[in-house]
């Protein structure tokens, strides 16, 4: 279990950050002021969208509103999640590698400490809107997995595994508010709903800092089932696979777009730090051209485009705007920097990396790599191979802990021969012909640090495996605390 290394008091809260931000820089400011503007913090999680599909990065669709968080904060060209909705998930709530929680399919395990734990310790108002993905409300229902049990003061959530109650995620949806089961009308698109209460949510905390976590439900596309349903109000005359998903990748922009607006009105938006990150790759069903050349989506597959992600922070009092990073960011880094960016105390047991830093330009880099420990885990049988996989990354190089060995500029889908394919530790070791010989000394060198970085980890070799199909205890409250909806009700309009 992580623990804290104190409780802050806002004064003091206060007086460190403006320690810390003079020191960098920025203008000297007062307690009072500080008090005024202590920051609100906002995650948006992308659900299943690779960065091909931000115009930012180069995406040939159209994301202008996630743009201008790009252009008025901070770009990471390199920033990485896992390549599955839920592991990634977790690694953003704990800040921690995968094999220290991640024990089962769709759950959150109770006895670790979360970051919206850790914003309430530091007095934020806290929620969680959109899809929900670990348990809770839900048929699994772990007991310790409710929102409110790992932070959240307020959740009105979309369940994958709410079934056959959750209805479509797009039209019709069930929402769970607050503990009330909610079954909205066939003509109320689930994605609206979700953003009118995550602006409720701002209009009724704005005196108050707050952290809002929003794990939308766009753009995932669920391209294998009745097309009528994967639609969006902008896009309803969508046809093909891509041109759904399209349109589903320009709604999530517009919605962003709202949430931003509302900041704006509300004048909050110079002391609101807004994230955006996606949670794994696109899904392999969709190419998209990125600049001058087409991407297949990587989910469930450790290639780069299943962990290469859109990485954005927006904080217009703070950060320098228009930076691109060069870089790593792993998503289990949101946790360390956002307790940094809110002075709080430092949190105890993290894996990921304070990224301030790097955003304040400080240094070019906080990470040497990045590791990861893929066991999915789960029961989607031929469409997600359970293939367990070690690995460690660097923006050129990556290494598996079987020998494999790829250069990422060259061949970023590991289509090609290993350029070293003897175990690890073997002498002769023998890299393939079309190396210039004045790169294999390079590339031996980086396969070493690599390797130093899967030693020092020190993970089991394989997590103990969890039956997909177990049976998991439902708690009391699931039992109880949520009663379902016989009829619809019509979605309020704003």
């Amino acid at each position: 279990m992580i623990a804290l290394s104190g409780i802050p008091r806002l004064k003091l809260y206060s007086w460190v950050l403006c320690i810390l931000f003079f020191f960098g820089h920025l203008p000297l400011c007062t307690a009072e002021i500080r008090l005024k503007q202590r920051p609100n913090v906002i995650v948006i999680l992308l659900d299943d969208a690779g960065v091909e599909t931000v115009s930012a990065y180069g995406s040939e669709i159209p994301t202008p509103n996630i743009d201008d968080l790009a252009a008025q904060g901070v770009l990471f060209e390199n920033g990485h999640a896992t390549p599955m909705c839920t592991p990634s998930r977790t690694r953003l709530l704990t800040g921690t590698y995968n094999f220290r929680h991640y024990k089962g399919p769709f759950t959150l395990e109770k006895e670790f400490y979360t970051l919206p734990s850790y914003m309430s310790d530091q007095g934020y108002e806290t929620a969680v809107v959109g899809k929900w993905q670990l348990g809770g409300v839900s048929k699994v229902a772990v007991e310790g997995s409710f929102p409110e049990d790992v932070g959240y003061d307020e959740y009105f959530l979309w369940n994958l595994n709410m079934e056959p109650l959750r209805g479509n995620r797009y039209w019709g949806p069930t929402f769970v508010d607050n503990g009330e089961r909610k079954r909205y009308c066939n003509n109320d698109f689930g994605p609206d709903i979700a953003n009118q209460y995550l602006l409720d949510f701002i209009r009724r905390k704005k005196d108050e800092p707050f952290f809002i976590f929003y794990p939308m439900m766009l753009p995932h596309d669920d391209s294998g089932k009745d097309p009528i349903w994967i639609r969006t109000p902008d896009s309803m005359n969508a046809k093909s696979v891509q041109e759904r998903f399209h349109g589903m990748m320009s709604y999530a922009d517009k919605l962003i777009g709202k949430v931003v607006s509302i900041l704006d009105k509300e004048k909050l938006s110079d002391s609101t730090i807004i994230w955006l990150v996606g949670d794994n790759g696109t899904h392999p069903d969709i190419i998209t051209r990125i600049g001058d050349r087409k991407v297949r989506g990587g989910k469930w597959r450790t290639i780069k485009s299943g962990t290469h992600v859109p990485f954005i922070v927006k904080w217009p009092s703070v950060i320098t705007a228009g930076k691109r990073l060069e870089g790593l960011a792993d998503i289990m880094d949101l946790f360390p920097t956002i307790a940094a960016a809110v002075a709080g105390p430092n949190p105890e047991g993290m894996d990921g990396e304070n990224l301030m830093p790097l955003i304040l330009g400080k240094v070019d880099s906080v990470r040497e790599a990045i590791f990861m420990h893929y066991a999915p885990q789960n029961d989607l049988g031929a469409m997600v191979p359970q293939v367990h996989a070690r690995f460690a990354f660097t923006e050129k190089w990556k290494l598996y802990d079987d020998g494999r060995f790829f250069d990422l500029e060259f061949d970023p889908n590991e289509s090609q021969f290993s350029l070293y394919t003897f175990k690890i530790g073997d002498s002769d070791a023998r890299f393939i012909q079309r190396m210039e010989s004045s790169q294999r000394s390079i590339a031996r060198a980086a396969m070493k640090k690599l390797y130093n970085v899967m030693d020092d980890v020190g993970d089991p070799k394989m997590p103990p495996i969890v039956n997909p199909n177990q049976t998991w205890p439902r708690s009391e409250k699931a039992k109880t605390a949520i009663t379902e909806p016989t009829e619809c009700q019509q979605a309020k309009t704003y």
